[in-house]
């Protein structure tokens, strides 16, 4: 197995939930009583039709403001769940490497990170619960899973049934130096954000919301006849964008990690040429709600800013700059495209920022 990639995110992260259950529920039974008072008459029952909508206080564990602290237990959803030890650096390593033969060390200047998690399910139902319904962050801001270790033993898998508890370890990774590591369970069965948790990993580790943006909204790029150039910042209402580097052709081939990567020994002569971006992107949203930046968030454009039709998206090198963001969190990576002949022999250099199709400010960026 290949080292763990350490931002390889295929799904957005759903943080940011309205607060917990219960709290719903109180306000579902206040409207509820309202129109019961007002069936019964009388000035009293009259006033409780003009209801005021509760305003619902985060409880621990709702965000990385508020994270449940190490060692405490709190529902997340049908679970109540606990974090019970927390191992990181070369004894985790050992652990999680002596767990299978087919984990490896972690890349250089990562560590993985081994969370033991008691989950007991207070649900009506069995549950399946594993590894990939958590996930890792800290300080950077940005949210790393599925490493694909095999957890040691016990591992945190399977399906548990009504009142009953699993207890096992969790395997995710994270820079060496990352600071205030936070758990986070976004389950892959359980749709929706109701059943979303924060847990910390570290004793007061926390993060406050963004309360100003990184920077401001910018009109680079916004025509296609002037893109934006190299080391020219692209700010919208949601991201900072900027080419910092261009690589093409065989190159490019040079730069994949073919442990991880998609691409052949045979395909590094392939007749279209190829071409690797490395890109700075950064969250300029304020709060505390994580953004996921898609993969194809880049796109070859032609001349008249239209999409390109039948580009490969290849495998990029490490980093990848896809993955969830929270406001404020920056990350320099890839993107890479295998360019049509005819496209290349045309002499543009334009590749158009649109993260999803209903975004409203699409902007223009240029390799040269």
């Amino acid at each position: 197995m290949p080292p763990f990639d350490t931002l390889f995110l295929q799904r957005p992260s759903r943080q940011g939930r309205p607060g917990r259950p219960v709290a719903a529920g109180l306000l579902i039974l206040t409207v509820m009583l309202g129109f019961a008072g007002t069936a019964r008459g009388g000035v009293e029952a009259a006033q409780r039709t003009h209801w005021t909508p509760m305003v619902v206080a985060q409880a621990p564990g709702d965000s990385r403001a508020e994270p449940v602290p190490l060692g405490e237990a709190a529902a997340a959803g049908p679970w109540r769940m606990t974090v019970v030890e927390v191992v990181t650096g070369p004894e985790a390593t050992e652990r999680v490497t002596e767990a299978s033969a087919v984990n490896e060390p972690p890349r250089s200047g990562f560590t993985y990170v081994a969370v033991r998690v008691r989950a007991e399910n207070a649900g009506d139902r069995p549950l399946p619960i594993g590894s990939d319904d958590f996930a890792l962050t800290g300080a950077s801001g940005l949210v790393r899973r599925f490493t694909g270790a095999l957890a040691p033993n016990p591992a945190l898998a399977g399906t548990v049934e009504a009142s009953d508890a699993m207890e096992g370890w969790v395997v995710l990774g994270a820079p060496a130096d990352e600071e205030n590591l936070l758990l986070i369970y976004d389950s892959l069965a359980l749709s929706g954000t109701w059943a979303d948790g924060v847990f910390a990993l570290e004793e007061g580790a926390a993060i406050p919301d963004l309360a100003a943006p990184v920077d401001a909204p910018n009109d680079a790029g916004v025509e296609v006849g002037a893109p934006a150039t190299m080391n020219e910042p692209v700010v919208t209402a949601d991201w900072s964008v900027e080419i910092l580097e261009v690589v093409e052709g065989a190159a490019v081939f040079d730069l994949v990690d073919f442990r991880t990567g998609a691409l052949g020994a045979d395909q590094a002569n392939d007749i279209d040429p190829w071409l690797a971006l490395r890109v700075k992107v950064t969250n300029v949203r304020t709060g505390g709600g994580a953004a996921f930046f898609p993969p194809n968030a880049f796109g070859l454009a032609d001349e008249a800013g239209a999409s390109v039709p039948d580009v490969l998206t290849l495998t990029p090198p490490f980093p990848d700059i896809s993955g969830t963001y929270y406001p404020g969190a920056s990350r320099e990576g890839w993107v890479t495209f295998e360019l049509p002949e005819a496209y290349a022999a045309s002499g543009l250099t334009l590749v158009r920022f649109l993260p999803y199709r209903t975004d409203p400010d699409p902007r223009f960026l240029s390799w040269r």
